[in-house]
């Protein structure tokens, strides 16, 4: 190795120190590795997938890896053999850089840190749009070796925009910054940035406003950005909540408003299910546990059963596709269960009414008519219904006292299958003189009485009909001392 070579390998170790690789002699020729790193792009770029024509900017840039192998007569007769390592750029743009090395080399005089700073110069210089295209081949040239048709293009875009990230996110740690709320200086390490809006925090305000957010407010709603509401990533929660428990219990309250949660059945950790591109199949009860890695089926949460139907969406079809008189009787248990459902249903709706705004149901437990909705927080009068946004003197006047509740479908047809069973024999006597089925033909509906009066309206087709004898009512004159009474208890 020739003494200028001698110097350039001892330059280049200083200036590289952990990105240069020596990979050792062999014979006369001396092979090695330089990771070239970008610093921040001059300029940001956008990087288009062409064909998703999707798009983001770009700060960063993953490295370039240059293998050399130089022979004991570099620099004075041969050019160093060299090969350009890269994935995000295509053999042609690849082979455009590796004619340009060529072109600057000259014999007698070192060119290694030259081509370094060719480069760099080739990546700053990236036009402001940086397309990904597909290819289909690749070029066969020992100066360059790039993955770029086998990784394929969408992957390559997703592989740099979590690279950015990963930069960006470096970069935010080893700074100090003055959170916005305490005004505190913090280093980046105790700070949150969110990665959606790119507002941050230190981590102490971050977790006194995610625990003020769960113990003041009960809004089923998820948390979100404190300066512009913007969605929130899972990773960026567990900071937030530096108690594991805390972060279930956000997740049990966003559970009471979703339909894309489940619980996993072997860790009892919430789950949030993303629905399935594909189109056929049972893809949409597919559930992967993140915390125990157990897969299973969300309708029947056993494990995961593929391509085949789920027994139990199975036996429910057979069910509803089974005519009334072949279906089996229900067992005693089955009749105790919708007891119990038709008691609570009464319960809640004689206990609690529905917040004339957003629908939930509230229950007054004391004190004045002044209620709060604690979901849309609005506020109403308990009495009359009247809402707004502040609570003010309103004209009040008693609302009709609501006198039934329709049952739920399956709970509809069940007690309609009980009826036709011996004549409804099998049907508990506490059933019974709670129920009462409209006396519409193609309706049917039944409805449960809640409170005294007698006269019920079928919230299905809104025919007016009496509890005590089921008949339609028809002018003021069914209620008499020769007829039914208007109010009666159970």
């Amino acid at each position: 190795m020739s003494a200028e070579h001698e110097d350039e390998i001892l330059v280049l170790k200083s200036i590289f120190n952990d990105d240069f690789l020596s990979i050792g002699n062999q014979g006369d020729s001396y092979t090695f590795e330089l990771i070239i790193r970008f610093d921040s792009l001059l300029n940001k770029i956008r990087l288009i997938h062409e064909e998703s024509n999707a798009s983001t900017e770009l700060s960063h840039l993953p490295p370039i890896v240059l293998r050399i192998t130089t022979k004991q007569t570099y620099p004075e007769a041969n050019s160093p053999v060299y090969c350009i390592l890269c994935d995000y750029l295509t053999d042609d743009q690849l082979l455009l850089l590796a004619n340009q090395m060529d072109a600057v080399w000259e014999s007698g005089e070192v060119i290694i840190y030259t081509w370094i700073e060719l480069i760099k110069e080739y990546i700053c210089n990236l036009s402001n749009e940086f397309i990904l295209r597909s290819a289909i081949s690749s070029i066969d040239d020992p100066r360059i070796l790039s993955n770029y048709v086998k990784i394929r293009s969408k992957r390559i875009y997703e592989q740099l925009i979590e690279y950015d990230r990963i930069q960006n996110q470096l970069i935010f740690e080893q700074t100090l910054h003055s959170c916005p709320i305490c005004l505190q200086e913090q280093s980046g390490k105790d700070c949150l940035q969110f990665e959606k809006c790119r507002h941050y925090a230190c981590v102490s305000c971050l977790n006194f406003y995610a625990n003020e957010y769960l113990s003041n407010s009960q809004q089923n709603k998820e948390l979100t950005c404190y300066d512009c509401n913007s969605s929130l990533f899972l990773s960026e929660l567990r900071r937030m909540f530096s108690d594991d428990k805390l972060l279930l219990k956000y997740q049990q309250r966003l559970l009471e408003q979703t339909v894309d949660m489940v619980w996993c059945p072997r860790c009892h950790h919430s789950i949030i299910c993303i629905p399935s591109e594909s189109t056929s199949g049972n893809h949409l009860s597919f559930v992967e546990c993140h915390s125990c890695l157990y897969t299973f089926c969300r309708r029947c949460q056993e494990t995961w059963h593929p391509q085949i139907q789920c027994p139990k969406e199975k036996s429910l079809q057979e069910f509803m596709n089974t005519p009334a008189e072949k279906q089996p009787p229900l067992k005693p248990i089955d009749i105790q269960k919708i007891s119990l459902e038709i008691a609570n249903i009464q319960m809640i709706e004689h206990c609690s009414k529905p917040c004339p705004s957003c629908g939930v149901r509230i229950e007054k437990n004391g004190g004045c008519q002044h209620m709060n909705c604690r979901a849309c927080k609005i506020h109403f009068c308990w009495t009359c219904g009247w809402y707004g946004t502040y609570y003010s003197a309103h004209p009040c006047e008693q609302k009709a006292e609501k006198a039934q509740a329709a049952l739920p479908y399956l709970l509809s047809d069940k007690i309609e299958t009980l009826t036709n069973e011996n004549d409804g024999q099998r049907i508990p006597k506490d059933i019974i003189k709670r129920i009462q089925k409209c006396p519409k033909e193609n309706c049917r509906q039944i409805h449960l009485k809640i409170g005294t009066k007698n006269t019920l309206i079928c919230e299905k087709c809104e025919t007016n009909f009496c509890f005590l004898c089921g008949e339609a009512i028809y002018g003021k004159f069914h209620f008499s001392q020769y007829g039914c009474k208007e109010f009666s208890t159970i």
